[in-house]
């Protein structure tokens, strides 16, 4: 028996969905404007570029929107030094019902978000450390396409690394490239400032010869 085919969309039908978008204002909003409160993201840059701030921020800056989110941190245990400085750093205890941190492989990760439908935001951090390969992820995002996926992962100058993290950039809504203290937008949402977003002014400006 042949199944039955979804209704086509008249122009009248795209234009009067429903969707939600995320309620960024100021340096956020300038930054990314306001994306749709789901799809994926991925932010990518070089050890040291301020990569792991930004993200961090990032889901301080949802948390404080309302959203549920959940880190899964890969590259660093949950007890390591600097991930609980930036913890601190980042006053993330003013968001402590909004978020939640562990490391969960592929597996452990979906039967936790399955089991946990409050959660709005996902933070893999890495991608490399956590999908086997590209199937796996489309398989997750098949899962959890209605949930903000935030994917991090490594550079090679201004690309991603690996092949995956290239299929993964080409692939995300969002693509975020960190390099300097600086996080420059070049996905589909970007600000009125052309995308850019400082994560760290004084670094920023010590880089390009600002010392005021």
């Amino acid at each position: 028996m042949v199944a039955k085919i979804p209704k086509v969309l008249t122009v009248a039908n795209i234009i009067n969905q429903k969707v939600t978008r995320i309620q960024f204002t100021g340096e956020w909003f300038q930054a990314f404007k306001q994306p749709q409160n789901k799809g994926f993201w991925f932010i990518y840059g070089v050890s040291t570029s301020g990569k792991s701030t930004f993200t961090m921020m990032l889901c301080k800056a949802l948390a404080l929107l309302g959203f549920n989110v959940f880190y899964n941190l890969l590259e660093e245990e949950t007890d390591d030094t600097d991930f609980i400085d930036r913890i601190n750093l980042l006053q993330m205890n003013e968001v402590e019902n909004k978020f939640w941190a562990r490391s969960y492989n592929y597996n452990e990760l979906v039967a936790y978000l399955k089991k946990n439908s409050k959660i709005n935001v996902i933070v893999i951090d890495s991608a490399t450390y956590f999908f086997d390969n590209f199937d796996q992820y489309l398989e997750f995002k098949k899962m959890f396409k209605n949930k903000i996926v935030i994917i991090t992962g490594h550079a090679q100058g201004k690309n991603p690394k690996s092949s995956l993290e290239d299929s993964i950039s080409f692939d995300a809504k969002m693509k975020i490239y960190v390099n300097g203290y600086l996080a420059l937008c070049k996905g589909r949402t970007i600000g009125p400032n052309g995308g850019r977003f400082i994560i760290w002014k004084e670094g920023y400006n010590r880089l390009n010869g600002d010392n005021s």
